[in-house]
């Protein structure tokens, strides 16, 4: 797809879009992921970011959804090796910047789940 729209736009931004999950153990990666089922889903940060056609990498962050049952002081510290491993790969495997897409606090998430469920 991204080397589709390249042909259309050759100065059209794309990314992947991604929460960036890790499948492929990389600089012991898959340890970072917010639980083991997260490598089952087999979509990689590490090979997603390798595609050419690709200009910047993206993360998302839902940690009050995907780490729930914890305190909000280990949601913190997941929340920051999330990001810090991200950049760190994005700056030293692919040379692309990196940017965080979605970010959820607990309070949007509170809100968002008593409107629609």
């Amino acid at each position: 797809m991204s080397e589709f729209v390249k042909s259309l736009d050759q100065k059209h931004l794309v990314t992947n879009g991604l929460e960036g999950f890790y499948v492929v153990e990389k600089l012991g990666s898959v340890g970072l992921n917010p639980g083991k089922w997260a490598a089952s889903l087999r979509v990689d940060f590490i090979e997603n970011s390798a595609i050419d056609n690709s200009d910047f990498n993206s993360v998302h962050a839902y940690p009050h959804i995907w780490i729930k049952y914890i305190n909000s002081d280990t949601k913190v510290n997941f929340l920051s090796r999330w990001i810090d491993s991200h950049i760190s790969e994005a700056e030293k495997i692919f040379k692309k910047p990196v940017f965080s897409q979605k970010l959820v606090s607990l309070r949007v998430y509170r809100r968002t789940t008593e409107i629609f469920f």
